[in-house]
């Protein structure tokens, strides 16, 4: 049998954190790496993409791509964690934000703009990860981020709060939008639900949970559920280098005698070099006419 290289697209379930996830799978795939494109809280369920063998070289840049989520926030209370697992540090009992300013204050968040992350998130601060920080009681002052949501709509509202659809870039942390969202509305707000529905190529109906790939695993089949490299890489451009380049790719020369120039002023970004049925091969970018960039072997 092969080695097992390829991408493992679970839905995650509630009450685990993503490394735990990841190392489940990994039990699965003995002796292979294996690491999450893209974390979700212990309370969030959904799509986690999880890269196995060669496939954990290419999981920065698949983390990248824009993700989609189903959230459901509830009125009148206030965590540390700005989810339900957290410690309820306050609250607003018994009033609501109306149907027509959620709307509004949803709509708005549209477009690009700064979010400040929350507290308990994995950024590093002086070496240290914030919600390390933020469990010894030390205060916890994050930068702003550049971050973009694409699209936003609410799904449905009551008395105990609403569901909200957010399409939206790396890097934006929901848990941070009930914060601010709470202030512009005047009400405590906790995230009490939150579903991943996409990640990149990856869409939760093609995802399997965690159940169903040990039961897989328990068969021999868990190889069956793996998204082969150049099938998780199909949102990059390409470029077909020949099998001789391959040897010298891997080992850090340049493709650019490979590569036919592009049009001028053409911007690819990342792309994706391929070669006949060895596939993909690394992951490079045009930094000049006629220079190329690897940065990242595959």
């Amino acid at each position: 049998m092969k080695p097992a290289d390829g991408v493992i697209v679970l839905d995650k379930p509630a009450g685990i954190t993503s490394f735990k996830a990841v190392e489940r799978v990994g039990r699965l795939f003995r002796g292979r790496k294996c690491g999450h494109a893209g974390t979700l809280d212990p309370l969030a369920t959904g799509v986690l993409p999880v890269c196995v063998g060669r496939a954990t070289k290419i999981a920065g840049y698949l983390a990248a791509q824009e993700k989609e989520y189903d959230v459901f926030f509830r009125f009148g209370v206030e965590t540390d964690t700005g989810d339900s697992t957290g410690r309820e540090i306050g609250g607003t009992p018994g009033k609501i934000a109306e149907e027509d300013a959620v709307k509004a204050a949803i709509a708005g968040i549209v477009g690009a703009w700064e979010q400040i992350p929350p507290a308990y998130s994995a950024i590093k601060v002086a070496g240290t990860r914030a919600y390390t920080l933020a469990r010894q009681g030390k205060e916890v002052r994050l930068a702003g981020r550049k971050i973009t949501v694409h699209e936003a709509r609410v799904l449905s509202w009551s008395t105990e709060g609403f569901r909200a659809f957010l399409r939206c870039s790396k890097g934006f942390y929901v848990r941070a939008l009930c914060r601010d969202l709470g202030i512009v509305l005047g009400v405590s707000m906790t995230v009490s639900a939150l579903r991943r529905l996409k990640s990149g190529p990856f869409r939760i109906e093609d995802s399997i949970t965690l159940a169903d790939l040990v039961a897989a695993g328990k068969r021999g089949e868990a190889h069956g559920s793996l998204v082969p490299i150049g099938s998780a890489l199909a949102g990059f451009p390409r470029r077909e280098i020949p099998a001789e380049a391959v040897s010298a790719v891997r080992q850090g020369r340049s493709p650019a005698p490979w590569l036919e120039e592009e049009e001028e002023g053409k911007k690819e970004g990342v792309v994706v070099l391929t070669s006949g049925e060895e596939g993909p091969v690394a992951l490079v970018e045009r930094v000049a006419p006629g220079t190329w960039k690897i940065l990242r072997g595959i």
